[in-house]
């Protein structure tokens, strides 16, 4: 299975330290697009972003820079008409993902859009457990998890495919053509919305609505309206270091 990593050019140390920490059979660098160099009103006009897009209560103009490094992603898939796999470059995958991954997607139904292979622990995840039966909101400890990278790559992994209703997070998923197709229906023009997550209210801070700030926030308005699954445990965790994300800081 090929990982298409999303890169910033002019941060090739993240790229290093990602080489360095997966060992994975097949990688194609994936340029990123770079909020600094967009013209917002230029994608105003194309119809990819929404007025009032860039403000501080929603995207930076590094987020909507990552954001169109994923749909550029989502649209090769679409047009070759082959599963993409993606993965940010703060990602840390398990090294069994190439040979666990593809049996996984092969439990899948023919009619998948996407697969998550992780998420953030910072907050919280919601998927079908028990499909038609209970939804599971799943919490994590993210700084435990952080300390225990190397146990996460050295321990066996025997993971299942479950129905997704939302979660945060973008580190690494498998996309179908046609799931491509959705999410960009889906998600484009970025605009400012307020994610509706009724299941969060069961849980700390007790919120079922968050602001879009950033494309996974806005991808999770969209799961629960998809084919979407999450592999669980994980396949990819990411120590979502926001002090040194590009995103946050373009």
């Amino acid at each position: 299975m090929r990982l298409h990593v999303i890169n910033l050019e002019r941060s090739p140390d993240r790229l290093a330290k990602f080489m360095a920490v997966n060992r994975l059979a097949r990688v194609t660098v994936a340029k990123a697009i770079d909020g600094l160099t967009l013209d917002i009103v230029d994608l105003e006009r194309q119809g990819l972003v929404s007025p009032g897009l860039v403000h501080p209560d929603f995207y930076t103009i590094g987020g909507v820079g990552l954001a169109m490094s994923h749909v550029a992603l989502w649209n090769m898939a679409s047009t070759r008409d082959e599963i993409v796999t993606i993965a940010e470059d703060d990602a840390i995958i398990h090294p069994g993902f190439d040979a666990i991954a593809p049996e996984v997607i092969a439990t899948l139904p023919d009619d998948w859009d996407v697969i998550l292979w992780g998420f953030n622990f910072d907050l919280f995840m919601c998927f079908e457990m028990l499909p038609g039966v209970s939804s599971c909101l799943a919490q994590f400890d993210q700084e435990k998890m952080r300390a225990g990278i190397e146990a996460f790559q050295q321990q066996t992994i025997t993971p299942c495919a479950y129905p997704l209703t939302w979660a945060f997070g973008t580190l690494c998923y498998s996309v179908s053509p046609r799931g491509a197709r959705a999410l960009r229906e889906a998600c484009i023009p970025l605009r400012p919305i307020i994610a509706d997550l009724p299941e969060a209210a069961r849980a700390p801070p007790y919120l079922k609505h968050f602001r879009a700030v950033g494309i996974d926030n806005t991808m999770c308005a969209a799961y629960r309206n998809l084919n979407a699954y999450v592999c669980f445990p994980p396949l990819a965790v990411s120590k979502n270091e926001t002090e040194v994300s590009t995103v946050r800081k373009p």
